[in-house]
C-alpha cells in the first residue's frame, strides 16, 4: 500500500516538474517583443517627421524672407514707376499746349496706363529714348508682379507641407503614447505573472524533495521485510554475518585539482562570430535553439556556445556594467537584450516577424539601456 501510494506521489511529482521546466521557459521569454519593437519603430517614425517638419520649417522661412525682399522692391520701385508717370504726363500736357499732340487723339478710348503708352508709341510722338525708359518701366512693374505672385504661390505650397506634417506629427505621438501605454501595462503584468510562476516553481521544488525522502524509507522498509521472510522460521532473526575487512592498499597522494577558467571570460570575438551564424533564424517565444531564439536564449547561446539559458533579461542586467562596450559584450533593459558588434550595432532575436537581426542600438533597445559583460 505505502509503494503504490509513493509510485502515485512519484507521478505527480514528474508531471509538476514538467509544468515548472515549462514555466521557467516562461519566465525567460519577453512577451511584450512586439509591442517594444512596434514602440520603437513608432519613435523612429517620430522622430523622422520631426526632422522634415524642421526641413520644411527652414525651406518656408527661406520663401517668405525672400517674398518679403521682393515687397521692398516693389515698393522701391513704385515710386520710380510714379516718377515716370509724372514725367509723362508732364509731355503729353506739354505737347497739347504746344499744339505738337492732339490730346484727344491720344486719350480717346484710352482705358489704362499701358493704353495710353502703346497709343503715344503709335503716333510717334515721344523719343527713343523716353520709348526705352517707359518700356523699362512697364516692365520691371510686370516682372515684379509676376515675382511676387510666384513667391507667393511657393509659400502656400510650402504651409500646406506644414500643416500636414504638423498632423502626421501628431498622430505619430499618438500612437508612441498608447503603445508605452501598452507596454508598460504588459511589463507589470508579466512581473506579476513572473511572481506566480515563480511560487509555482518553487511549491514544484519542494514538493519533489519531499517525495524522494518518502521514496528512501519505502526502499528501505521493503528491504528490510524480505529479510525477515526469508530467515524467519519461528525463532529469532539472526545477525548478518560481518563481511571480511577489506584488504588495505597503498595510499596514493590524490592529484592536485586543476584550476578551472573563470566562468565569466569569454572571447568576444567568438560571441560574435556565433552571433553571426545565427542571423535571419526564427523568432520563438522561450526558444533556445537550435533553430529558434527569444532574446535571452539567443544572448545565452552566443556566450556559452550552447543552447541554454543562463538567465533573464533582469538576471543580465545584474551583471558588470562596462562604460566601454566591446564587440561580445551585452547591451541589455528590462525587457530586451542583444550581442553588441561594434559602432553602435548589435546582433538580436528582435520578434516573430524578422527574427534574429542586425540593427542599431538605439533602434533594437528603444531607451534605458545598459552594457554589461557576462
Amino acid at each position: 500500500m505505502r509503494t503504490a501510494n509513493t509510485h502515485k506521489n512519484m507521478a505527480r511529482c514528474a508531471a509538476t516538474a514538467t509544468l515548472a521546466c515549462g514555466l521557467g521557459l516562461g519566465l525567460a521569454a519577453p512577451a511584450y517583443a512586439d509591442t517594444a519593437s512596434d514602440l520603437a519603430a513608432a519613435r523612429t517614425k517620430l522622430e523622422q517627421i520631426g526632422t522634415q517638419t524642421q526641413q520644411i520649417y527652414d525651406e518656408l522661412a527661406t520663401q517668405t524672407q525672400a517674398l518679403d525682399q521682393t515687397a521692398g522692391e516693389i515698393t522701391q520701385k513704385q515710386q520710380e514707376i510714379a516718377d515716370g508717370q509724372a514725367k509723362l504726363s508732364t509731355y503729353v500736357a506739354g505737347e497739347y499746349k504746344t499744339g505738337g499732340l492732339s490730346l484727344l487723339q491720344v486719350l480717346t478710348g484710352v482705358d489704362d496706363l499701358s493704353d495710353m503708352l502703346n497709343r503715344l508709341f503709335y503716333y510717334g510722338k515721344v523719343s527713343d529714348k523716353q520709348a526705352q525708359t517707359i518700356q523699362e518701366v512697364k516692365e520691371l512693374k510686370q516682372q515684379l508682379t509676376d515675382k511676387q505672385a510666384e513667391q507667393e504661390k511657393n509659400v502656400a505650397t510650402t504651409q500646406k507641407k506644414v500643416d500636414e506634417l504638423n498632423a502626421q506629427q501628431a498622430e505619430a505621438q499618438n500612437v508612441v503614447n498608447s503603445l508605452d501605454s501598452q507596454l508598460q501595462a504588459e511589463l507589470a503584468a508579466e512581473a506579476e505573472a513572473n511572481a506566480a510562476l515563480q511560487a509555482g516553481i518553487n511549491a514544484s521544488t519542494a514538493e519533489k524533495a519531499t517525495v524522494s525522502n518518502e521514496t528512501a524509507g519505502t526502499t528501505e522498509n521493503t528491504n528490510n521485510g524480505g529479510q525477515t521472510s526469508n530467515n524467519n522460521q519461528g525463532g529469532n532473526t539472526p545477525a548478518p554475518t560481518p563481511a571480511p575487512a577489506p584488504t588495505p592498499q597503498p595510499s596514493t597522494p590524490a592529484p592536485a585539482p586543476t584550476p578551472s577558467a573563470p566562468s565569466q571570460s569569454v572571447d568576444g570575438g567568438s560571441v560574435v562570430s556565433r552571433a553571426y551564424s545565427k542571423l535571419g533564424y526564427a523568432y520563438s517565444w522561450g526558444g533556445i535553439g537550435p533553430n529558434s531564439f527569444d532574446c535571452s536564449g539567443f544572448v545565452s547561446y552566443c556566450l556559452t556556445g550552447r543552447y541554454c539559458r543562463l538567465g533573464t533579461t533582469v538576471d543580465f542586467m545584474g551583471w558588470t556594467r562596462v562604460s566601454d562596450p566591446q564587440p561580445g559584450d551585452v547591451v541589455v533593459n528590462s525587457y530586451h537584450t542583444g550581442i553588441y558588434i561594434g559602432n553602435g550595432q548589435m546582433i538580436h532575436a528582435s520578434d516573430y516577424k524578422t527574427g534574429v537581426i542586425i540593427s542599431s542600438v538605439a533602434a533594437g533597445m528603444n531607451n534605458n539601456y545598459i552594457f554589461v559583460r557576462y
